[in-house]
């Protein structure tokens, strides 16, 4: 796939959801690609901007809880979920959560429906319009703000009740970076579920051919990691490096937080890719690809080349950690970094991934629903999710509880991320109802000044002087 067919791809995918919307069709009509599948207990089947720490549910007593306060009758509910989108660990561990909630509630039934993760918030506003929407779905944390601004997320303050704060302080405490990522002016709409922090995986074995020693080359600049990936280019003919924060933009907001610049204002009402600190990556990030040090594959391209052993480094969220640690097994070392710095500046990380959210008004489908949610944040399913699927363990205590992921064998694939925890930032979204459209200008600018040489103080002061127009 060229880069260029991937756009023209992107840019349908976003057409057709949105005439979907206008038609009040369900997302099944074509807004978003969906596969209905079933998990069975016999079958694997305007907002204020976050803040970096979690506020308490409330400071007065706790609501009484509006849901049912028991299931005693069979329920089904419907959750939307995009990791069963995707082929491989991720949907089959996702399967197997289901099928484990179910064992252990045999009066819930889940029925999913699988959304690609760029199309859930497309799909879930069709939903909206014919009144079809799931009773649980997996948002993008990436796209909190757009959701909560444009969505009925139920507030779980005033769902559950005291269930809330006893659920989160459960088996290893969520942390607090994790909590408040889906908290808005005290009010929490849905729960962190699944995400990561950029994570640098490498194989050291293609740097070990190139005369590195992984046990002492450092990486923690990324001057140091573009000169380790030339080597290996050099002296192996493979790909050295890819960033995969070309085709979304949360970790390229990471990348120019990290060199002091933003996307846009902390408060979400600017666009600011364009200033100096901004600019100083991009040109950064051009001289990688101009001297070879940076592939031009795609995301997709690139990460199959690291799974087959053709590329040195590749900057990714550690979803991609099940698939690379099976790829690897007796072929080649796998081995993972945090976030590089460029020079002396302290990164400074990001999420990708997302949060559980609750669109139910029936009290017995809210409490199905927050059963539901409370499994799959609950320790033993992060379990899972950490081991199987590769994001953060939010209950970052299970890390040295040998009951947990103490005395998991891959523990120091995942350590590097859970380091970048605490010093983690909110990804944003972008503001107003021309949200998608603003991403878009950002991706196709930085796709432009990358791969297609042009210049990068023109090209994103005049694709940010687009954007501010469509947020006035």
């Amino acid at each position: 796939m060229t880069r260029k067919t991937w756009r023209r791809r992107g840019l349908l995918a976003v057409t057709v959801a949105l005439t979907c919307i206008a038609a009040a069709c369900g997302s099944d009509d074509g807004g978003t690609t969906t596969v209905a599948t079933t998990a069975t207990a016999t079958s694997a089947a305007t907002a204020a901007s976050p803040s970096t720490t979690a506020t308490p549910s409330t400071t007065k007593a706790p609501k009484k809880a509006t849901m049912a306060p028991a299931i005693t009758e069979p329920v089904t509910v419907r959750f939307e979920n995009y990791n069963l989108f995707s082929a491989g660990n991720l949907r089959d561990a996702t399967l197997k959560l289901l099928k484990n909630f179910e064992a252990a509630n045999p009066l819930i039934k889940v029925e999913t429906t699988a959304t690609r993760d760029q199309e859930m918030f497309q799909s879930l506003q069709a939903q909206l319009v014919a009144n079809k929407l799931p009773d649980v779905a997996q948002v993008l944390l990436r796209e909190w703000d757009q959701n909560i601004e444009n969505l009925p997320l139920q507030v779980l303050e005033d769902l559950a009740g005291a269930d809330l704060d006893t659920h989160l302080a459960a088996v290893h405490a969520y942390h607090p970076k994790a909590r408040a990522l889906t908290v808005r002016d005290g009010k929490t709409q849905g729960l962190s579920y699944v995400f990561s922090t950029p994570t640098l995986f490498y194989n050291a074995t293609l740097m070990k051919q190139a005369g590195l020693d992984p046990a002492t080359t450092s990486l923690k600049t990324w001057d140091e990691v573009a000169a380790a990936a030339a080597k290996v280019h050099a002296a192996t003919g493979v790909d050295g490096l890819y960033i995969a924060c070309i085709e979304l933009d949360w970790c390229t907001q990471g990348l120019l937080l990290s060199n002091g610049g933003r996307v846009m204002s902390p408060d979400r009402k600017d666009i600011t890719w364009a200033g100096s600190e901004s600019l100083e990556v991009y040109g950064f990030w051009q001289n990688l690809v101009k001297t070879g040090a940076h592939s031009k594959l795609t995301g997709t391209q690139a990460q199959d080349a690291f799974a087959n052993g053709k590329l040195g480094f590749f900057l990714q969220t550690s979803a991609v950690q099940g698939r690379m640690v099976t790829s690897s097994k007796d072929k080649w070392e796998l081995r993972s970094t945090g976030m590089p710095s460029f020079g002396t500046k302290t990164p400074v990380p990001v999420n990708s991934g997302a949060g559980l959210g609750i669109f139910s008004k029936d009290p017995v489908k809210q409490r199905a629903a927050w059963e539901l949610v409370k499994y799959l944040t609950s320790a033993e399913a992060m379990q899972v999710i950490v081991t199987e699927m590769g994001y953060l363990p939010l209950r970052v205590g299970m890390m040295d509880d040998p009951k947990f992921l103490a005395n998991w064998d891959r523990r120091d694939l995942i350590l590097p991320n859970v380091k970048q925890l605490d010093a983690l930032q909110p990804s944003l979204s972008f503001p107003g109802p021309n949200a998608l459209q603003i991403r878009d200008l950002f991706l196709k600018s930085l796709e432009k000044v990358l791969f297609n040489g042009a210049d990068p103080i023109a090209t994103f002061t005049e694709s940010q002087d687009r954007a501010k127009k469509l947020i006035r």
